[in-house]
C-alpha cells in the first residue's frame, strides 16, 4: 500500500469513527427523549381520566355546566397535545432513520476493503437510494397521518 492509500486509509477511518459517534450521540438522545416522552404521555393519560372522572360527578346547577365545560376545555386541549407526542413519533422515526443512514456509511469506510472508485460510488448510491426510499415511505405516511389530523 502506497503512503498515500495508507493515509487515506486513516483518513477514512477517522471518518468511520466520526460517523459511529454520531450515530451513538443521536441513539442517546432518542433514548433519553423517548423516555420523557413516555412519561408525559402517562401524565396526560392520568389528566384525562381525572377529567373523565370530574365530568360524571353527581353535580347540580349550575355547577355541572361549568364542571363540563371545563372537562372539555381540558380535553380538547389534551387532543392538541397528544398531536404534539404523535409529532415526536414522527421526528423519533426520521431520526432513527438517519441513524440508520450514519450507521452504514460506518460500516462501509470501517470495513477497511480496497475498493476502486466505481464501487465506492455504486455503494454510496446505494446507501443514498436506501435513504431517499425510506424518506418518501416516511414522508408519506407523514402526510396521510396530517390530512387526517384534526386540529382544535
Amino acid at each position: 500500500m502506497s503512503p498515500d492509500a495508507a493515509d487515506l486509509r486513516m483518513v477514512i477511518g477517522e471518518a468511520a469513527g466520526l460517523l459511529g459517534v454520531f450515530a451513538a450521540q443521536l441513539r442517546d438522545s432518542l433514548r433519553q427523549a423517548n423516555q420523557e416522552f413516555a412519561a408525559v404521555g402517562a401524565a396526560f393519560l392520568a389528566i384525562a381520566a381525572a377529567s373523565d372522572r370530574i365530568n360524571s360527578a353527581a353535580l347540580g346547577e349550575p355547577e355541572v355546566t361549568s364542571v363540563r365545560m371545563n372537562c372539555d376545555r381540558i380535553n380538547r386541549s389534551l387532543a392538541t397535545a397528544v398531536a404534539g407526542l404523535q409529532s415526536h413519533d414522527r421526528l423519533t422515526q426520521r431520526l432513527v432513520h438517519t441513524m440508520h443512514g450514519l450507521e452504514q456509511l460506518r460500516s462501509l469506510l470501517a470495513d477497511g476493503n480496497d475498493r476502486s472508485n466505481a464501487q465506492w460510488l455504486e455503494l454510496l448510491r446505494g446507501v443514498d437510494r436506501e435513504h431517499q426510499t425510506e424518506h418518501s415511505r416516511l414522508a408519506a405516511g407523514e402526510s396521510a397521518v396530517n390530512a387526517n389530523s384534526e386540529l382544535f
